[in-house]
């Protein structure tokens, strides 16, 4: 008796420890995936919208030559993921810009580092694909050396410069410096005379934005970039009041993350009809972009990737959309607690010429050209 007894609970510890190993083994899978180091065949699948869209849309947007002003990659490695998804987006070209390692891992241990190394990278890409990609070298305010590196970077085939310090983040951790300090207006001067444009992370509702104001006032010929409609969608009339009071400053449509995405997509929604008046009007001074942030981790798969840039293409030309459901699950929690994923949203159904020239003609006169 007490050997059947004896045999049965071995049998039980025996069951419990596969129990154990299976749960361990599936928890540092799962760990594994979310840190990248285990790429499986369906992060190079495209996305089932791909197949699913119309021959008409297709041709439509093959004719428009779509240009992606706004993107960051990682490294060389990431390349082959990116031409298929540009073969699948039907995206000719696009624009990478010099990005730290913060922005790659969003740890602030890393804080504004790697972008020598990442300056380097892109401008690589873009020699070994000058027909796909340009590069857009960063500097960093605090380095002493910066005019000559920004110089060294232009020589080497750089197109432009991109900025941080006036990304409320970035100035609040990384770099506290006033937009105006004198060794960067050496720097805006420089880019003037040699028209080279600018790229500027800038956050709208700070009070260092009116050092901003004078970088545009003081240097009239100088054009700067200021991505995610300036941080003003929310307020529409500023944005104009921007963009009336200085010709020399641009934007794009694209938001980030998927939280600052999904919260964009619903104040145009919320507004659609006052935000297609505005891209009708200024639509010579907008440009398309995604923002993704393309690195080696798992999430950023290829119908990933593929998804965000559908729903910036839906939110353009349609009159009414959806959006994925993988959009929302890459949202935080909080974010995510705070809308319905099923929620049919209001897009612009902007005409051809419009959407001709944010896709193609305004990104290429400022930097392709």
């Amino acid at each position: 008796m007490e050997k059947e007894q004896t045999k049965k609970m071995k049998k039980w510890e025996l069951y419990f420890y596969i129990i154990i190993g299976i749960i361990l083994v599936i928890e540092i899978f799962i760990i594994f995936r979310r840190q990248g180091w285990l790429p499986l065949w369906i992060d190079n699948l495209p996305s089932p919208l791909i197949a699913q869209m119309e021959p008409a849309v297709r041709e439509k947007r093959a004719n428009f030559k779509i240009i992606n002003a706004h993107e960051h990659i990682q490294s060389l490695d990431n390349i082959p993921l990116i031409l298929k998804y540009m073969e699948d987006c039907q995206i000719e070209k696009m624009l990478l810009l010099g990005t730290s390692n913060y922005t790659f891992y969003l740890d602030l241990k890393y804080g504004f580092t790697g972008i020598d190394e990442n300056n380097e990278e892109i401008i690589k890409i873009s020699k070994e694909y000058p027909d796909k990609f340009i590069a857009l070298c960063t500097i960093d305010p605090f380095d002493e050396n910066k005019l000559e590196k920004l110089k060294k970077y232009i020589a080497a085939g750089a197109k432009g410069l991109t900025l941080w310090n006036g990304h409320g983040f970035f100035h609040d951790h990384f770099l506290d410096l006033p937009l105006d300090d004198p060794g960067m207006m050496e720097i805006y001067q420089y880019c003037e005379e040699e028209e080279i444009p600018i790229l500027y992370h800038i956050n709208s509702s700070r009070p260092y934005f009116k050092q901003f104001e004078k970088i545009l006032k003081t240097f009239p010929n100088l054009i700067i970039h200021a991505p995610h409609f300036v941080l003003t969608s929310r307020n529409l009339d500023f944005l104009v009041r921007l963009l009336d009071d200085y010709p020399n400053l641009y934007t794009d449509v694209s938001f980030g993350h998927p939280d600052f995405q999904v919260a964009g997509f619903e104040r145009i929604s919320n507004n659609s009809e006052n935000f297609r008046k505005f891209m009708q009007k200024y639509r010579d001074r907008i440009t398309f972009g995604t923002d993704m942030v393309i690195t080696d981790h798992q999430s950023k798969s290829r119908t990933y990737l593929d998804n965000i840039t559908l729903s910036y293409f839906d939110m353009l030309e349609k009159e009414e959309f959806t959006l994925p459901s993988e959009l929302f699950s890459k949202m935080s929690k909080k974010s995510r607690s705070k809308v319905d994923s099923n929620k049919v949203y209001k897009g612009l159904h902007l005409d051809d010429e419009t959407l001709k020239m944010i896709y193609h003609d305004n990104a290429e006169r400022i930097f392709w050209e």
